[in-house]
C-alpha cells in the first residue's frame, strides 16, 4: 500500500514538474554567478555610484580648469529720482529707465592658496575608491551565490539520503511483514519496522521543505525578481587535487591585496590631499577676472528700440586671503589626525584579515580530514548494512541489528556530506578573501 502511495506522489510531482517546466531555470555555478553579477541590486547600485564618481571627476575638472562665466541683466524703473538743490534751483539725477547687462569671467590661478590639482586628485581617488567598491560588492555577491548554491547541493543530498532511508525502511517492513505472517518474526518486530517507516516520513518531508527554501535563497542571491523557479545542475563533490598555495603566501596576498586594504589606502591618499589643501589655506588665493558691461539709461519719451547703449570692458587680477589662521589650524590638525587614524586602521585590518584567512584555511584542512575519514567509514558502513540485511534474511541476526546498521550508514553518509559542504563553504570564504 505504501509503495502505491509513493508511486502516486511521484507521478503527481512529475506531472507538476512537467507543467512548470517553462517557468523553471536551471543554473550551473558559473551561470548563477554571472546572472547575479548582472541582476543583483547591490552590484547595480555600486556601478551607479562608480558612474556618479566619474561624473564628479569631470565636474571638478570643469570647476577648476574652465573659467567661470556669469551673466546678469537688470531693468530698473525709477519712480522718484534723487534730487538736490543748488542756489534754490532743484536738479534731478538719473533717468526713468535703466538697463544693465554684465558678463563676468573669473579663473582661479593654481598657485599659492589655490590647490587646484589637489582637488582633481581627490576626485580621481574617490572615483578609484568607488571602482574598488564595485569589486568588493561583486566579490561578496560571488561568495553569497556560491554558498547558496552549495547549500542547495547539500540539501539535495540530504533529501536523497532521507529518501533512500525511507526506501530501505519500507523494504525492511515488507520483509518483516512476510516473516511475521509466516510466524518467523514476532508482532513486535513488525510494529517496530512499521514505526521506523512512519518516523522517517517527517524527516524526508522536512528535508524537501528545506530544499525548497534553499532554492528561494539562491534565487534571491542571484537577484531574480520574477516568479521564475530556479534549480541547479551539479553535485556536492570534493576535489582532492585543488591547491591554493602555501599558507604564508596566501595570508600575505590577503593582507596586502585584499579590496578592503586597497580601499583604506585610497582613503589615506584622500586624507593626505586634504592636509595639503588645509596647508594651502594659509596662503592667499589669486584669480583673474574680466567684465564686459552693456548699459542704457533713457527717459520715457525715447522708445525702447531707440535706446542708446554704451559698453564697458575691464580685466584684472584679484586676491582673496582668509586670515582666520587659528580656525584653519584646527581643520589642519583634524586632517592630520585622520591620516594617523587611517594608518592604525590599515594595520588593524591587515591583522584581522590574516586571522580570518588562517581560520578559513584551518576550517578547510579540518574538513579535508573529515572527508577522508568519512569516505572510508562509508565503505565500512555500507558493507556492514549489506551483511546485516543478508544475515537477517537468513535468520542469523535480529531486526534491531539491521536497523542499527542502517542508522550507522545514514549517519556516516550525512557526516560525509556535511564535511564536503563545510569544505566548500570555507573554500568560498577563502576565494572571497583572495577575490577569485
Amino acid at each position: 500500500m505504501f509503495k502505491k502511495v509513493i508511486l502516486g506522489l511521484a507521478f503527481l510531482l512529475f506531472i507538476a514538474g512537467s507543467g512548470n517546466a517553462q517557468t523553471q531555470k536551471t543554473f550551473t555555478l558559473s551561470e548563477a554567478i554571472n546572472e547575479a553579477l548582472r541582476n543583483n541590486t547591490d552590484v547595480i547600485n555600486a556601478r551607479f555610484e562608480k558612474n556618479k564618481a566619474l561624473e564628479r571627476v569631470s565636474q571638478v575638472y570643469d570647476e577648476n580648469l574652465v573659467p567661470t562665466f556669469s551673466l546678469s541683466t537688470q531693468y530698473i524703473r525709477t519712480f522718484k529720482k534723487q534730487a538736490f538743490d543748488i542756489f534754490g534751483q532743484r536738479y534731478e539725477i538719473g533717468t526713468d529707465n535703466t538697463i544693465n547687462n554684465i558678463l563676468n569671467v573669473t579663473e582661479a590661478i593654481p598657485f599659492l592658496g589655490t590647490p587646484v590639482f589637489s582637488g582633481i586628485r581627490i576626485a580621481k581617488t574617490y572615483a578609484e575608491l568607488q571602482n574598488e567598491n564595485v569589486d568588493m560588492v561583486e566579490t561578496k555577491v560571488k561568495v553569497d551565490v556560491k554558498k547558496a548554491f552549495y547549500n542547495v547541493l547539500f540539501l539535495k543530498e540530504v533529501a536523497d539520503v532521507n529518501s533512500k532511508s525511507l526506501q530501505n525502511a519500507d523494504d525492511n517492513l515488507a520483509l518483516v511483514e512476510i516473516r511475521y505472517r509466516n510466524g518467523v518474526n514476532t508482532e513486535f518486530d513488525f510494529l517496530r519496522a512499521k514505526v521506523k517507516v512512519e518516523t522517517l516520513k517527517p524527516s524526508l518531508s522536512q528535508s524537501l521543505n528545506n530544499l525548497s527554501i534553499g532554492k528561494k535563497l539562491l534565487k534571491n542571491a542571484i537577484g531574480i525578481k520574477t516568479n521564475e523557479e530556479v534549480d541547479i545542475a551539479g553535485m556536492l563533490t570534493y576535489d582532492s587535487t585543488e591547491v591554493f598555495g602555501s599558507t604564508d603566501d596566501i595570508l600575505k596576498r590577503i593582507a596586502e591585496n585584499n579590496v578592503s586594504i586597497r580601499q583604506l589606502n585610497l582613503s589615506q591618499n584622500i586624507n593626505k590631499e586634504l592636509v595639503t589643501v588645509n596647508n594651502a589655506n594659509y596662503m592667499p588665493k589669486l584669480y583673474l577676472f574680466g567684465q564686459y558691461q552693456i548699459d542704457a539709461m533713457e527717459d520715457d519719451p525715447r522708445g525702447v528700440l531707440n535706446y542708446r547703449f554704451f559698453t564697458v570692458a575691464n580685466a584684472g587680477i584679484g586676491l582673496n586671503w582668509d586670515l582666520n589662521f587659528i580656525r584653519n589650524t584646527f581643520k589642519k590638525r583634524q586632517a592630520e589626525i585622520d591620516v594617523k587614524k587611517t594608518d592604525e586602521t590599515i594595520l588593524d585590518a591587515k591583522q584581522k584579515l590574516k586571522i580570518s584567512g588562517q581560520n578559513t584555511i584551518s576550517a578547510m584542512e579540518d574538513a579535508k580530514k573529515r572527508i577522508i575519514a568519512q569516505s572510508e567509514t562509508i565503505k565500512l558502513a555500507e558493507r556492514g548494512y549489506e551483511l546485516a540485511t543478508i544475515s537477517f534474511k537468513n535468520g542469523v541476526l535480529n531486526q534491531i541489528d539491521v536497523l542499527d546498521a542502517e542508522l550507522t550508514l545514514n549517519q556516516t553518509r550525512l557526516a560525509y556530506l556535511q564535511a564536503i559542504y563545510d569544505y566548500l563553504n570555507a573554500k568560498a570564504d577563502l576565494e572571497g578573501l583572495l577575490e577569485k
